[in-house]
């Protein structure tokens, strides 16, 4: 009843082979989220030096409005930084759940090994008892990938919900006050 080496071996190269696909995704998550942060600290360290660069060069009204300024700049980079990094998440959600079912076939794929081997060497009325058991499992494998497809379905929806509050409108301009004639 137990199982051959050669289907331990699959299950063993399988599963090997889902944390392979799912450690590459992480791994290449990982790479983007590096990308995703120098990136962002390098426009923010660009566009700083530009507002200091215009007060080192005596554009004193710029003082006024500096830290309005600055900070109406940095929103769209920051909503930017603020997708990507959700659009990052969202990936990595659906490859976990990618990972987690195919994990569960390899799994399934024992069981009804099992099952089967069992099969051969039980009387007719286990064999009834076991088929009813495979029918079982069938049906959960199959309502785990329809919960798994709605999931990632929802992780779609939610990210473009996300984007869609994250992006940012076009930023409103500081108005300088009109100082009053001297």
């Amino acid at each position: 009843m137990f199982l051959s080496a050669k289907e331990i071996a699959a299950s063993r190269e399988q599963a090997l082979n889902n944390l392979l696909a799912f450690s590459s995704h992480c791994l290449a998550s990982s790479q983007r989220a590096c990308e995703i942060a120098t990136g962002a600290s390098r426009d923010s360290i660009e566009h700083a030096s530009r507002r200091w660069h215009q007060l080192a060069h005596g554009q004193l009204d710029a003082l006024t409005q500096f830290p309005a300024s600055l900070w109406l700049d940095a929103l769209p980079r920051t909503g930017e930084l603020l997708d990507q990094s959700l659009h990052l998440l969202g990936e990595a959600h659906k490859a976990l759940l990618r990972s987690a079912e195919a994990q569960v076939r390899v799994f399934d794929g024992i069981v009804f090994a099992y099952l089967r081997r069992a099969g051969r060497s039980s009387p007719w009325e286990t064999v009834i008892v076991l088929d009813a058991l495979r029918t079982t499992l069938d049906g959960a494998e199959q309502t785990l990938h329809e919960i798994n497809a709605a999931a990632i379905e929802q992780v779609d929806r939610v990210e473009e919900e996300m984007q869609q509050a994250v992006t940012p409108a076009t930023p409103r301009r500081v108005r300088s006050r009109a100082r009053p004639a001297a």
